[in-house]
């Protein structure tokens, strides 16, 4: 079998197409394109992904696979903006244009925001107005915004759930399709969604429902096997609720594959009895969910927890337990996406062994997708970006509107020269609108406001810990100084630095290339300077050679080095390739 005889697949995760010139029963705003329904840049800057520009993004990409030839297409879960009834709508018209252009064949699990529980969940929106102002347009009238300048109700606004929401946007795998060579599920070959059933209770045993899993196995080319894995698990709560509204259940955000375990149990079996089908059929087998199987942030997730608590991305790592589970499936090797993430990590369970790789977002840094050629007996793997894609002039302009209104401070996203430039920004944005106001212990939020990198060299020339009070008041109340330029002038004969970097550099700035290389691995590489690295690598190792006191400054920015470090190493992540032999990886 040679690499000509499978297919090339492109894997998109985390579209999250929002249709920017759609029809959400709102006036919108005239531009020469037609009229723009776009949300506020306010939003976006406090949000993990951008919004409007997925509309752009995901033809950009597939324009991309087009060139290529690329026929088959993955589509990782999260593929629309909010599942909403006219953005699902909007993305069929988009990919059936591509079906009839090319012949693409696009193959997709469901991802948290495609879809809700039995019945569905409402929606709220907050669309921009020509002058700069907001219109909330919502499928509930229970949504209450003073602010915004109209309200707008709406049924193309709400997301349905299981079964409807899948058969809202048809030829996605989810049932069977005209040439498909084979097709599954782990119930059997019928694909009606009252054969495709299984039971979970609350633990009150209150509150038990029957809920359709939409995991199916697909061979849509000869010999290539896509085990398609619905990974949503909607837990009932306790309590008094409707039948099937959307208080009744828990969000399957933070749940993923450590909540399979207690949900969907069924599964694993059937992973099991695939995989070994696969390999005595001579089969390949790609396994893809939009939940990650493993770590996939290099191990840091003890430290995130002591360092900042209880955040999303530490709710959403599976246990290791659970990583050993799926190994022993002997599925092999994995394909997520949900983080937003670009990386790659491996688990090893005795003999078996599971690789997960870590698709990025088209809507948040990186902006790009994975293409995957195989030939049974290794998988290579190479990632697409859309870095240098243009800006849009028309939703630049509205953007600067809104800012005329609001004044609100975005720094230089709107003055970036290209897409990866424009997402690059937005991470900076993000550590200053969402991490440290949201997620950040306030404390340690308060000095990372006012720190530069020169203050590090005054700390790590502390003999002793700082605890946290202190530093509290020597930062916050005289925030420049602590450093003399003699100080800083013999650190870097020391160490080979630049003096002025280290006066002119925040730790804000730190935390935002923090930020970078946690999201993007090796790709955000590109993205900092290699001067600036140094100086981080030199930070790592001298706060990493000290003994500091529980709780104190000191020993808090050791471990958000320490785990910056991590995020500079692991495994491969741009272009590598897999030995399905072994599970070995060697960069490309």
């Amino acid at each position: 079998m040679s690499l000509a005889d499978l297919p090339t697949i492109a894997v998109i995760a985390d579209a999250h197409f929002h249709d920017l010139y759609g029809d959400y029963d709102f006036k919108g705003i005239e531009t020469k394109n037609g009229v723009m329904t776009a949300r506020r840049l306010t939003d976006t800057v406090r949000s993990t992904r951008v919004f409007n520009e997925s509309y752009q993004a995901l033809r950009a990409a597939l324009d991309d696979i087009a060139r290529r030839q690329i026929r088959h297409v993955v589509l990782l879960g999260d593929y629309s903006d909010d599942g909403q009834i006219a953005t699902l709508a909007a993305l069929q018209r988009l990919l059936d244009s591509y079906r009839h252009a090319y012949g693409m064949v696009f193959t997709a699990v469901p991802g948290n925001h495609d879809i809700f529980g039995p019945a569905g969940r409402h929606h709220g929106k907050r669309l921009l107005n020509a002058d700069g102002s907001y219109t909330f347009v919502a499928s509930s009238a229970e949504f209450i915004d003073h602010e915004a300048n109209g309200f707008v109700l709406t049924p193309k606004m709400y997301c349905k759930g299981y079964p409807e929401g899948l058969q809202a946007i048809t030829g996605l795998g989810f049932f069977h399709r005209d040439g498909d060579l084979y097709w599954e599920t782990p119930f059997g070959t019928d694909d009606a969604p009252e054969h495709r059933l299984y039971n979970v209770t609350s633990p009150d045993g209150r509150n038990r429902y029957s809920l359709m899993d939409a995991s199916y196995l697909v061979e849509p080319a000869p010999g290539l096997w896509l085990l398609m894995l619905d990974v949503n698990v909607f837990a009932p709560r306790n309590g008094n609720f409707a039948g099937g509204e959307a208080q009744a259940f828990v969000d399957s955000t933070n749940a993923g594959w450590n909540a399979v375990i207690e949900h969907k149990h069924f599964l694993f079996q059937w992973m099991q009895d695939v995989a070994r089908r696969a390999c005595e059929g001579g089969k390949c087998l790609l396994t893809f969910s939009h939940y990650p199987t493993i770590d996939m942030l290099n191990g840091t997730t003890a430290d995130e927890f002591s360092l900042i608590g209880p955040t999303g991305a530490v709710k959403r790592t599976p246990a290791p337990a659970t990583a050993q589970t799926i190994a022993n499936t002997g599925i092999g090797v994995h394909f997520s996406g949900h983080l937003h993430i670009n990386d790659t990590a491996q688990a090893v369970s005795g003999r078996d062994w599971l690789i997960n790789v870590g698709v990025p977002s088209l809507v948040a840094f990186p902006p790009a997708f994975k293409i995957v050629k195989t030939d049974g007996n290794s998988i290579e793997i190479e990632t697409a970006m859309l870095d240098g894609l243009a800006r849009d002039a028309h939703l630049d302009a509205q953007y600067r509107t809104e800012l005329a209104l609001t004044r609100k401070d975005v720094g230089t996203i709107l003055d970036t020269p290209d897409y990866g430039s424009f997402l690059s920004e937005h991470v900076q944005q993000l550590v200053i609108h969402r991490y440290l106001r949201k997620e950040w212990p306030k404390d340690l939020a308060a000095i990372a406001k006012v720190l530069t990198l020169a203050d590090l060299v005054f700390l790590v020339n502390q003999p002793s810990s700082m605890d946290m009070d202190e530093a509290t008041g020597i930062f916050t109340m005289t925030p420049k100084g602590h450093c003399s330029e003699d100080e800083i002038r013999i650190f870097c004969a020391e160490h080979t630095l630049h003096g002025e970097t280290l006066q002119a550099v925040s730790f804000l700035e730190l935390l935002g290339d923090w930020y970078r290389l946690r999201k993007a691995s090796e790709l955000a590489f590109g993205w900092i300077c290699p001067h600036r690295l140094r100086i981080y690598q030199t930070f790592i190792a001298l706060f990493a050679s000290r003994t500091d006191k529980l709780g104190s400054l000191h020993e808090k920015i050791g471990i958000l080095l320490r785990m910056m470090g991590a995020y500079m190493g692991g495994l491969p992540s741009r272009n590598f390739r897999i030995d399905l032999g072994d599970g070995s990886i060697q960069p490309l």
